[in-house]
C-alpha cells in the first residue's frame, strides 16, 4: 500500500464514521449568528475530508502527468513539496497499523512560546 492508497482508505473510514453517527455533532458554543450550532462539526469534518481528497487528486494529476507511478519517485521542488503534503496528511493517522514509519515528515513537535505581550 502506498501513501495515497493509505491516505484515501483513512478518508473513506472517517466519511464513514461521520455517515454512521460516531462523532458527536454539534458545539458547546452558539455561534454568532445566532443558529444553534447544530451540524457544525459535522459538517466541518465533511468539508475536511473533502479538502484532503481535493490534495490527494492533485497529486494524482500532477503525478500522472509526469509518469509518477510512486510518490517517492518525485523529483524537483514541486513535486517533493507534494508529496511533503501526503506526508503530512498521514502524519495525522501515524497511529493506524498500516501507517509506514518512512512517511514520517519531520515537523516541529513544540508549541512555540508566546512573544511578548502589546
Amino acid at each position: 500500500m502506498n501513501i495515497v492508497e493509505f491516505l484515501e482508505a483513512r478518508i473513506a473510514e472517517e466519511e464513514a464514521a461521520i455517515r454512521d453517527g460516531m462523532f458527536v455533532v454539534g458545539t458547546s458554543d452558539l455561534p454568532v449568528d445566532g443558529t444553534d450550532g447544530k451540524g457544525s462539526l459535522g459538517e466541518r469534518m465533511q468539508e475536511e475530508c473533502a479538502q484532503k481528497r481535493a490534495i490527494i487528486a492533485s497529486w494524482k494529476e500532477a503525478a500522472g502527468d509526469e509518469g509518477i507511478e510512486d510518490p517517492r519517485e518525485a523529483q524537483g521542488t514541486v513535486a517533493i513539496a507534494r508529496r511533503a503534503m501526503l506526508t503530512i496528511l498521514a502524519g495525522s493517522y501515524r497511529e493506524h497499523p498500516d501507517y509506514d514509519d518512512g512517511w514520517s515528515p519531520d515537523l516541529p513537535n513544540e508549541v512555540p512560546a508566546e512573544g511578548p505581550a502589546r
